[in-house]
């Protein structure tokens, strides 16, 4: 399973969540680039990938956030961080769906944060294995290896 399988998938189970109206990729500090935000929010980041050579299984990490905007009083913090952490657990629970699985505890830690709007949250760092697509490594072109012209290398 290559990593865009992957974060395609992710993104598929975050966005049949009921909570989830937007995804951020890559970055969520980028809904600061959106005044009309649709909240809750999923966004994600990647974090180092790993794969020893010769193994059947490949580890992929993220760290998901779910966020949410706050009433003026705040007093919808706690709820917001309740649906989050639920939220986030039902995406990581349903990818055993598609073959993506992690063996490990989540830790969830709850924020407040002032993006474009005064907002609350939840983020956690996970870790998914899955299977390899082929231990063979592919082959392609010569890349020069003949030294004649047809591959230039600068």
């Amino acid at each position: 399973m290559t990593l865009l399988q992957v974060i395609k998938s992710i993104e598929r189970v975050a966005a049949s969540q009921p909570s989830v109206n937007m995804i951020v990729e890559n970055d969520v500090f980028r809904i600061n680039k959106y005044p009309d935000a649709k909240y809750g929010i999923f966004a994600w980041l990647q974090n180092q990938h790993s794969h020893q050579v010769g193994e059947t299984m490949r580890s992929f990490s993220f760290t998901f956030f779910y966020v949410d905007r706050l009433k003026a009083d705040l007093s919808n913090q706690i709820e917001i961080q309740s649906v989050g952490i639920d939220t986030l657990a039902n995406i990581i629970g349903k990818l055993d769906v598609f073959g993506i699985e992690t063996n490990q505890t989540i830790t969830y830690q709850v924020f407040n944060q002032r993006f474009l709007d005064e907002c609350a949250g939840v983020w956690c760092n996970v870790t998914f294995s899955v299977p390899v697509g082929s231990l063979c490594p592919e082959a392609f072109g010569d890349f020069n290896d003949d030294f004649n012209d047809d591959f230039l290398i600068l």
